[in-house]
């Protein structure tokens, strides 16, 4: 009869941590999702507000010109500017998306207000990432070939 009870016992747990692991696999995947949300939310807020206005006239909205935003990008992150767009961004602002190529080696995104020139946001590009990656293959690849010619430097000394 002990037996029974121990196995009954062992039973439930076992049912009661299935079920925990695949709540906090649920909870997971939705925080990730909501983190994700976060990134398309944009939740910062500009000094230019587009409400109401004709978005393809974000150009006259802009106190700030291109090369100063560029220059308070750089100040936030040094490298190297690869592209700059004067947009309304999702949250009805006139900002600057400024991509940054880092003295770090990491890419880089830069938001900066149009209106007073305000770094708003900065975030790490996914893209570098992928491309590290390649460049790790590459690098594989070529200590591959040091190998060999280690090998020949072993045969003539």
């Amino acid at each position: 009869m002990d037996m029974k009870k121990v196995l009954l016992a062992v039973a439930v747990a076992m049912v009661v941590l299935v079920g925990a692991g695949v709540a906090y696999a649920a909870g997971n995947s939705s925080s990730e999702m909501t983190i994700g949300n976060l990134d398309a939310d944009e939740s910062y807020k500009g000094s230019v507000s587009i409400a109401g206005k004709n978005e393809s006239s974000v150009h006259k909205l802009a106190n700030i010109d291109q090369a100063a935003a560029e220059q308070v990008a750089l100040g936030a992150v040094p490298g190297t500017v690869h592209e700059t767009e004067l947009e309304a961004s999702d949250n009805g602002y006139v900002v600057y998306d400024i991509e940054i190529s880092g003295d770090d080696g990491k890419g880089h995104e830069v938001i900066v207000d149009a209106g007073n020139g305000e770094v708003l946001h900065q975030d790490l590009e996914e893209e570098s990432d992928e491309s590290d990656e390649r460049g790790d293959t590459e690098d594989a690849d070529g200590g591959a070939n040091g190998k060999e010619g280690a090998d020949l430097g072993g045969c003539v000394g």
